[in-house]
C-alpha cells in the first residue's frame, strides 16, 4: 500500500509539472467558460435551466470523451515503450497497485479541472438564485461517469505501446458508451430493453436524471462496478504483458 502511494503521489506530481496538462486545463477552462456562456444567452439567465443547458449539451459530452484519453494516454503506454515498466515491477509493487495508482491520478486531475468551473459557478450565485443542490449532483454524476472513462484510457494505455495510440483507443472506448444512449430508439416505451439501455447511458444518466435534480444510487452502482471491472482488466493486460 505504501508503494502504491508514492507511485501515486509521483504519477499525480508528473501530470502537474508537465505543460500538457496546464494546455488541457486553461482549454478546458476556457472552452466550458465560452459554453456556460453561450447557454445563459441561450435559457434567458435563467440559471434553474443552466445546469442542464451547460452540462447536457454537446460541448461538455465532446469534452467528457475527449479529456480522459488525453489524461491517461501516457500512464502504461509511454513505460511500455520506454521499457520502464519493467524495472517499476522490479520494486515489488503489483499490478493492481500500478493500474490504481496510475487510475486514481488522472482521475484526480479530471475532478480538478471540473472544480476550476466552481468559481464561475460561485460568480452566477451571487448575481442570481442558483440550485446548489442539482448543481452538486451533476458534478457527481460527472465525476462517477468520469471515473469510467478514465478507467478506459488506463485500459487502453495496458494494451498499447504508443501514447497516441491509446488515446485513440480510449477515446473509441468511450464513444461505444456514449452510443449505448441511441440504442433506444429501436424500442417502444415500455419494453424492457429500453429500461436497460436507459440503465446503461450516460446521456440518460447526466441528461435526463442528475443535472434535473434526480439522484439514483443506482447510477453510482453501475459506473463504479464497471470502473472496478475496468481496472481489473487493465492489471490482467498488464500481467499478462509483463510475462
Amino acid at each position: 500500500m505504501k508503494r502504491a502511494y508514492f507511485l501515486f503521489r509521483k504519477e499525480l506530481t508528473s501530470i502537474f509539472v508537465s505543460p500538457v496538462a496546464w494546455i488541457i486545463m486553461v482549454l478546458f477552462t476556457l472552452v466550458m467558460g465560452a459554453n456556460l456562456y453561450l447557454s445563459m444567452i441561450a435559457v434567458s439567465g435563467d440559471l434553474k435551466q443552466l445546469v442542464a443547458a451547460g452540462y447536457g449539451g454537446l460541448v461538455s459530452w465532446f469534452m467528457l470523451l475527449v479529456i480522459p484519453p488525453l489524461i491517461t494516454m501516457k500512464s502504461l503506454a509511454d513505460e511500455n515503450r520506454q521499457g520502464a515498466l519493467e524495472v517499476l515491477m522490479v520494486t515489488g509493487i503489483s499490478d493492481a497497485s500500478v493500474v490504481a495508482a496510475k487510475w486514481a491520478a488522472a482521475w484526480i486531475f479530471y475532478v480538478i479541472l471540473w472544480c476550476c468551473l466552481l468559481p464561475l459557478w460561485g460568480i452566477l450565485g451571487m448575481v442570481g438564485v442558483l440550485d446548489t443542490g442539482v448543481l452538486f449532483v451533476t458534478h457527481m454524476g460527472l465525476f462517477v461517469v468520469g471515473a469510467a472513462y478514465c478507467a478506459n484510457g488506463i485500459l487502453a494505455s495496458a494494451l498499447t505501446s504508443h501514447p497516441l495510440a491509446s488515446a485513440g483507443l480510449a477515446f473509441m472506448f468511450n464513444v461505444g458508451l456514449f452510443m449505448i444512449h441511441w440504442l433506444r430508439f429501436f424500442f417502444r416505451p415500455g419494453d424492457l430493453e429500453l429500461l436497460w439501455v436507459e440503465y446503461l447511458s450516460a446521456v440518460h444518466h447526466i441528461g435526463d436524471e442528475l443535472t434535473q435534480g434526480i439522484l439514483d444510487i443506482r447510477v453510482f452502482v453501475w459506473w463504479g462496478s464497471f470502473t472496478l471491472l475496468t481496472l481489473f482488466l487493465s492489471a490482467r493486460v498488464l500481467e499478462r504483458r509483463r510475462w
